[in-house]
């Protein structure tokens, strides 16, 4: 399991359906925060509620957004600035989630482009991929 906190940022019931169905495979995932943004936020309150689950500037930190160019990321954009220890990855998937909480023991370079390889590995063409011959 990770050795850092995982905020997962993102549009509505998204950042919470993320985590409930990685528990579902994985089990508990203490470590994931998920903060919804919600119809009636500014982003000046969602903002508040990331830093709130962030945490110590001081601590490693896993922000994922859902969409590069919304509002989680934007914010999270900024937010980011000031956790020098935090990398932000943006466009993530389950499978993103659940190779973060599982598989990574620290979020270095080479383990943040594992990380978004396994995301990109997942993102699969089903009829290009039954059509191609087994090795």
């Amino acid at each position: 399991m990770a050795d850092f906190r995982i905020v997962v940022a993102a549009h509505g019931a998204l950042a919470s359906g993320f985590l409930a169905s990685a528990e579902l495979i994985c089990g508990p995932l203490p470590n994931v925060v998920p903060v919804p943004l919600e119809a009636s936020d500014s982003p000046e309150s969602f903002r508040e509620r990331l830093v709130a689950a962030m945490g110590d500037p001081a601590e490693p930190l896993l922000v994922l957004t859902d969409l590069r160019g919304g509002t989680p990321h934007n914010v999270a954009c900024v937010v980011v600035r000031d956790y020098p220890r935090a990398v932000l990855v943006s466009g993530i998937n389950l499978a993103i989630l659940i190779e973060a909480a599982t598989s990574l023991s620290a979020l270095d370079e080479d383990a943040v482009d594992r990380l978004v390889a396994a995301g990109r590995d997942n993102l699969v063409v089903v009829r290009r991929l039954v059509a191609e011959p087994a090795p």
